[in-house]
């Protein structure tokens, strides 16, 4: 695949999609989306209020998920700026915070935290996301981007587990001003 997206000439975002006959599975084909967002000059992004929701149940403990997931966010938390703040929410059976929001300046305070996160317990994505929602909140930049990203492995087991459940907790915090993106890892 071609990942040398075109960034958007007007819009917000771009988007390229590629398809091909399946070399493995006859009848199949694959296809790729590629979505690049606008590119901004340093100086033209809204601070950012960043709180790094992690899985750290059990069905994590592999590189392809935690692993994963810790490398991800440590490569994000570099690109921040003095003007952002990331916060570290973690969940299994409970959810608790690792890190208060904290000045993205302080990279070693971050890296350190997202380095020492471990497995254990079930998944409550709910205590999760709830804590989440409330650490976002207090620490809300009203000109910024408040946002919570979300890493796991979609495997809740404990609290609310189905989609729809999750999904009209999620709808219920959006009128905050908080947004949310999910990032799956080590489903293939």
């Amino acid at each position: 695949f071609d990942y040398g997206y075109r960034p958007p000439e007007t819009e917000a975002f771009a988007v390229q999609v590629e398809a091909f006959p399946s070399p493995t599975r006859p009848g199949f084909h694959l296809m790729h989306v590629g979505v690049q967002g606008k590119k901004l000059a340093k100086g033209e992004r809204k601070p950012a209020n960043l709180v790094f929701t992690i899985d750290v149940s059990g069905s994590m403990d592999a590189e392809n998920r935690l692993g994963l997931a810790k490398q991800a966010m440590g490569m994000l938390a570099r690109q921040l700026g003095d003007d952002d703040s990331v916060a570290i929410v973690v969940y299994g059976t409970t959810a608790r915070v690792v890190l208060p929001p904290t000045n993205a300046g302080y990279q070693d305070r971050i890296q350190l935290a997202i380095m020492e996160l471990g497995t254990s317990g079930s998944t409550n994505v709910q205590a999760g996301l709830e804590l989440a929602y409330d650490v976002a909140l207090k620490a809300f930049k009203p000109k910024g981007t408040n946002r919570i990203i979300l890493c796991s492995d979609g495997v809740a087991n404990n609290g609310i587990t189905d989609a729809d459940g999750i999904f009209a907790k999620v709808k219920s915090r959006a009128s905050e001003g908080i947004s949310l993106t999910t990032v799956g890892f080590g489903m293939g």
